[in-house]
């Protein structure tokens, strides 16, 4: 027999999820080391650039923010449309990895 194909994509959601989470957090922490960086550097030029990168990476968590929540809307829509049509699994309309 075959997985639940509800099961397998609620899987792939809470994959998903967590690498979001991780990737954030990889992100969180360049975003600080390089602030830090461009504030001891006494090069001008070389203090910018590293605050240009910065702020793309302040950027780039600004839309995995965005990414995660639709991922998470179309799960519980996904859920929902399953439960309504008699194929829910145990009712939660949530996936279980939080950020």
């Amino acid at each position: 027999m075959g997985k639940d194909p509800e099961k397998t994509q609620l899987q792939k959601t809470e994959k998903t999820l967590l690498a979001i989470k991780e990737f954030k957090r990889y992100l969180d922490g360049m975003e600080k080391d390089l602030s830090r960086t461009s504030k001891k550097l006494s090069n001008r030029e070389v203090a910018q650039s590293v605050g240009f990168v910065a702020t793309g990476i302040h950027e780039a968590l600004n839309y995995l923010a965005i990414v995660k929540k639709v991922i998470e809307k179309t799960e519980r829509i996904v859920s929902k449309r399953n439960v309504a049509s008699g194929g829910g699994t145990d009712g939660s309309t949530e996936p279980q990895t939080s950020l």
